[in-house]
């Protein structure tokens, strides 16, 4: 499914046709090529495809081994299954039911190489995705303890303790031993924050973008 970007930064702008941030304030200048010893699956929600303040875009713009595979409710994704047993592949998901308590797993090297399949949208869609997806009930689950708090401030009403989908990437490459990359990530990640905010601000735009 292609990115639209339908949902702007801000009224009255302009935006980049590419990366759909506000045209002169976009990062499409900025150079990175991430070799990351693990890949990134990214089960994105319909609804994130039009967002322009969705972060696992930069996974995929960063990590050229990512993924990207359209949730439906209808539809299950026929190819993303197809490839599960060719990897080590582990469902990031962070949960109080004991349901999802049962199947957490810590994370082990193996000959295979590792995938992790991250529920791409906001907290309440992402509950939603793994409660409809059969597909996705035998998996093993991580679940992050992050260091820090979440820096993403570009939806209303943002699911506490929770973090956006590329800081749940960056924290996997932490988990990983991938420093190096986790840090350059980062970087990446707040680049695009300073420069979304550059655009919203210099028009006059306010957090305006709520969860659903």
């Amino acid at each position: 499914m292609k990115r639209t970007f339908q949902k702007k930064v801000s009224k009255n702008t302009i935006q980049c046709e590419t990366c759909g941030l506000v045209k002169g304030r976009c990062i499409c200048d900025y150079e990175i090529d991430i070799n990351a010893p693990v890949e990134f699956w990214l089960l994105t929600h319909e609804n994130e495809f039009s967002r322009t303040n969705n972060t696992g875009r930069l996974i995929e713009y960063a990590i050229a081994s990512t993924r990207v595979f359209a949730w439906s409710r209808t539809e299950t994704p026929s190819q993303m299954i197809a490839l599960m047993d060719d990897y080590d592949v582990y469902l990031v998901f962070a949960d109080d039911r004991d349901e999802e308590k049962k199947r957490v797993k810590s994370y082990e090297p193996s000959e295979k190489k590792t995938v992790f399949i991250i529920l791409d949208g906001t907290w309440k869609e992402a509950r939603k995705m793994l409660r409809k997806s059969p597909y996705l009930a035998d998996l093993p689950i991580i679940a992050l303890n992050p260091k820090s708090q979440t820096s993403y401030d570009l939806r209303r009403n943002k699911d506490q303790g929770h973090l956006c989908t590329v800081e749940v990437a960056v924290a996997l490459l932490d988990e990983v031993g991938a420093i190096k990359e986790a840090d350059a990530l980062n970087m990446y990640f707040e680049y695009f924050m300073d420069r979304y905010h550059d655009g919203k601000y210099e028009h006059g735009g306010t957090n305006d973008q709520t969860i659903i």
